[in-house]
């Protein structure tokens, strides 16, 4: 059943039936020992959410709330547990404390030192406690969770060292042995002098499934600003762990890794702003999800294995569900990656920019509707080995529909990578042999990507050897007969897989591409600078048209197919207005 056809029933209600309550840590009467009512408000939202059931709605008014808060209580249907900011007020919950009080450490150098017992532990091997995630030596530094804020700037990577040796203007090092923290600011001062802040907690809101595996259901939270926390990679600072839990209207930003999650079942990220994360932004995700009216921008800043986990959004084995309305800009790796059994998600009328990967990247998934959003510039900033990196790229996945979508100046404009099969346990199709099967590619307006318009990026035996396979065999003929003999799967022409490729509108700039057949590292690879060719050498008709779309920049820097334009009119290109123009 497609993800659009869903009732969500994760919708915020506009009745209580429960009370109303306040934190407003301003008030000068406020006190968690107080009732909790406008005139003698709670004082902490932590109060409040061990406190509120089902139907309670809180209003929590302007101010800066140092604190973790875990709701105790779920909702009901029709009646949520709501968490939600004054309207017109500046409401603020942090993870940050400030900090004050230092010493100047004995030496030349002017590093200063106070007191420090926060520990950030991802996990213990033979006792040792672990400090970064991801484990592996490249991510010592990157992949902790220690941040300071100092004159409201975000130190975490790279001005984190592990040593007093390493210390140098501009770095801090948590002595987590000794307890202590040491800072030496870029013009030697005094941090007495500065506003300081240093990440006490690593979570926000909510909880996690370590702490309280089955979370809580039917929680809103609006209206407020989530900043500064000292998560890990993958670990949200705001985890809304549950059922039909929903945040909307929220702005998480500043997170030393993860931001948000809301899910595994109904969960709904609506209105919200997630930026400048040191690693994904987070989002709705499990089954039965929506993502609405969202910007991710500059997530995934911090320089964490970008095949490993990146992005503005990366999630796994989710299933019906919905990204519509979004924006993706800027971030670390791809703008939104699916991986590893993802299903029936739509992804529409959104758009992608300037990302360093891919602007959606499709891997080892399943029946993902990518309809009506627009890519610009992603893929650019990448370094390293880059192939197949486009607007949008299909890699291993079935049976996945891509439509009247805009590709603008990307690397290359849309590709399908091959390196299967690659067969994964699913719950529901036993075992899947995912590869570029039965797709749909139709209806796009490809143009000016500076690469390839079109990439097969197949690196499969029937282009022939791999550098790595040349020793082992003689000839080319060799090794056919053997991949043939030992390993047949890995032997197909990618147009024979079922995939339909038509009517889509392609137009390079001079100098670039319009297709790429097979990696170009396999001897059997082609390059076509026109379709007729490529049509006479694969025997594959129907690919499209080259033609000028009649672009026109726009003022934020993307481009626009007219609506008056002869290929609009004909279907080509977008069907509905996107974010940004």
């Amino acid at each position: 059943m497609l993800a659009a056809t869903l009732l969500f029933a994760c919708v915020t209600s506009t009745g209580w039936t429960g009370g109303v309550y306040h934190v407003a840590q301003k008030h000068p009467a406020a006190s968690d020992g107080n009732p909790g009512t406008a005139e003698a408000p709670w004082k902490t939202v932590s109060k409040a959410a061990q406190t509120l059931e089902a139907g309670d709605r809180l209003i929590v008014h302007e101010g800066v709330y140092r604190e973790w808060a875990e709701p105790r209580n779920s909702g009901r249907p029709g009646a949520p547990v709501v968490y939600e900011g004054a309207e017109g007020e500046n409401v603020v919950m942090t993870g940050a404390d400030v900090l004050t009080g230092w010493q100047r450490t004995p030496g030349d150098r002017p590093i200063y030192e106070i007191p420090w017992t926060a520990k950030f532990i991802i996990n213990t091997v033979n006792g040792k406690p672990i400090y970064h995630h991801p484990g592996d030596e490249e991510h010592v530094r990157s992949g902790r969770a220690e941040q300071l804020i100092v004159d409201g700037e975000v130190w975490d990577y790279p001005q984190i060292v592990l040593s007093l040796t390493d210390m140098q203007a501009g770095t801090f090092f948590p002595d987590v042995e000794n307890n202590r923290l040491y800072l030496w600011l870029k013009d030697g001062s005094d941090p007495n002098t500065h506003a300081i802040e240093g990440c006490t907690r690593g979570m926000i809101f909510g909880t996690n499934p370590w702490k309280r595996p089955e979370g809580f259901d039917h929680v809103c939270v609006r209206g407020m600003t989530f900043r500064y926390c000292s998560t890990f990679a993958q670990r949200p600072a705001v985890w809304l762990l549950g059922k039909h839990n929903v945040v909307e209207d929220c702005t998480i930003e500043w997170m030393c890794g993860g931001g948000v999650g809301v899910g595994p079942e109904g969960g709904v990220l609506r209105r919200c702003v997630i930026r400048n994360c040191g690693h994904v932004g987070g989002c709705a995700r499990g089954t039965n999800f929506i993502n609405e009216d969202c910007l991710w921008a500059n997530n995934s800043r911090k320089p964490i294995s970008r095949g490993w986990d990146a992005g503005g959004v990366k999630i796994a084995r989710s299933h019906h569900g919905m990204f519509q309305r979004c924006t993706f800009r800027n971030n670390g790796g791809p703008g939104l990656w699916f991986d590893i059994d993802d299903a029936d998600v739509i992804v529409r009328n959104c758009l992608f920019e300037d990302n360093e990967c891919q602007g959606v990247f499709i891997e080892i998934s399943r029946d993902i509707y990518v309809m009506n959003n627009r890519f610009f510039r992603n893929g650019l900033r990448l370094t390293g080995p880059s192939w197949s990196v486009a607007g949008l790229t299909l890699a291993e996945s079935r049976g996945c529909v891509v439509t009247h979508n805009l590709f603008v100046g990307n690397k290359d404009g849309i590709t399908l990578r091959e390196q299967g099969p690659r067969p994964l346990d699913t719950p529901d199709l036993g075992e899947v042999p995912y590869q570029n099967v039965g797709h749909v590619i139709c209806d796009n307006v490809s143009a000016l990507n500076q690469g390839y318009q079109l990439g097969l990026w197949y690196d499969t035996a029937f282009f022939g050897m791999h550098p790595g396979e040349r020793e082992q065999y003689k000839s080319e003929e060799e090794f056919a007969e053997a991949v043939k003999r030992d390993n047949p799967e890995r032997w197909f022409d990618p147009l024979q897989q079922g995939l339909v490729i038509d009517r889509n509108l392609y137009w390079p700039a001079e100098g670039q591409k319009l297709v790429l057949y097979g990696c170009p590292w396999r001897v059997r690879y082609q390059e076509f600078g026109d379709l007729p060719a490529f049509a006479q050498a694969t025997g594959f008709e129907g690919a499209g048209r080259v033609a000028d779309p009649g672009l026109r920049q726009a003022d934020d820097g993307g481009w626009v197919l007219p609506v008056e334009s002869e290929w609009f009119k004909q279907g080509f290109g977008p069907r509905y207005v996107t974010p940004g123009g």
